[in-house]
This record gives C-alpha cells, structure tokens and sequence, in this order.
C-alpha cells in the first residue's frame, strides 16, 4: 500500500526509520526527516541528540544550518536489527489479515461461486489477487477486475484484465464482488442500474 496513514509509528520504527534515511542520505535536514516520519522537527532534535550519545550516529557541523549524519557501525548494526524486528511484525499482521481474506473467500465458494469479477481496481483488490494467487488451492477464479477510470482499462492488475463495465458480458462470470470500500455505495449503484441481479453482488464491505 502507498498510504501507510492506518499506522502510527513507534519509536522503534522512528528510530529504524531516522537510521536509514541518515545513512542513505547523510546531508538530509531534520525538516526532511520530520516531514518523512511525520513527527515536529524539535521532536528529530531530540532523537538525533538521544542517537549520538548512543552511540549510533556522529554528526559535522558546517556551519549553523548546514550538518552532516553519519551512521557508525553500531548504528548499521541497529539499523539491520530494527528492519528485522520491522519485517517480523509486518509479516505477522499479512498472514492474520490473510487468513481472514481466505475465510472470506471460503464463504463466497461454499455459496456456490466459481467465477467472479471483481469492481474496483484499487488496493483491496490488488491484495485479494495476491492473497489468491500465494495460495493457488482455493477454487475460485476472478476473471477481470471492473474499474471507471478510463485511463485503467486495458492494463492488467496481478495478471487479471482491467475492464470497462460495458464490457461485463464478454466474460463468462457467476458474481461480481465490490472491492472497494471509499466507492462501495457507488459501485453498487452502478450494478443496479445495469439490472445486475442483486443476489450475484458480492459484497467484501457491508453496505
């Protein structure tokens, strides 16, 4: 995902985060750091202080407003520790919200569907493909992704084609699930319109 805003960062991860911005850039500003972490410049003031007493970071100053960062071994050797703990924690919450999209998918299957479409070619929908795809046993098809971005249609999401909602009737389908949650009610508007029957929309989010 390109927007991380659904989590808060810790301060392990301002400290892992702080690490690898100096040591790819050692001529960064601490405006720039804090607009990268989100947190007030005298809020990285005070880390930078924390993190050269550690140990982890030495700093030359130019002039006033002109420093250098440098990350010393032991900082590397933090930084590299940190990323790990960071991995760990990352790949726990992917295999929890895994194993509730798998359920998910489960119910639609025992419900009789096969093929589907899926209407929204954002996020929700990248996922659901990765997720199917990493586990390549469940016996459920997505034939095409539906989008209303013009500029969409004709590209691919995870291999699946992007098409346009006019074009519903050339693939061979038995549902539809709205994988969006921002343009559900929209979406599902939409589908009326058309007639689509109501007990072949699949909903991932609740109305």
């Amino acid at each position: 995902m390109s927007d991380n805003s659904f989590f808060k960062p810790t301060l392990l991860y301002k400290e892992f985060m702080i690490l690898d911005l100096i040591e790819k850039d050692r001529h960064i500003t601490q405006r720039e750091i804090a607009k990268a972490i989100g947190v007030a410049v005298s809020m990285v003031n005070s880390y930078i202080d924390q993190y050269e007493k550690d140990g982890l970071i030495k700093r030359k100053k130019h002039s006033t407003k002109t420093v250098e960062y440098f990350v010393t071994k032991k900082g590397m050797e933090r930084r590299k520790l940190l990323n790990i703990w960071y991995l760990k924690s990352s790949n726990n919450i992917y295999i929890q919200a895994k194993d509730n999209i798998i359920s998910f998918l489960n119910q639609i299957i025992d419900k009789g569907f096969k093929k589907i479409i899926l209407y929204g070619a954002g996020e929700v929908a990248e996922i659901m493909l990765q997720v199917m795809n990493d586990d390549n046993q469940i016996p459920l098809e997505v034939v095409a992704v539906i989008d209303d971005n013009k500029d969409r249609i004709g590209e691919k999401l995870v291999n699946i084609p992007i098409i346009t909602l006019n074009e519903l009737s050339k693939y061979n389908h038995d549902g539809i699930m709205i994988s969006s949650y921002k343009h559900h009610e929209t979406i599902h508007n939409n589908l009326i319109k058309i007639d689509y029957p109501q007990s072949k929309i699949i909903h991932f989010f609740d109305n």
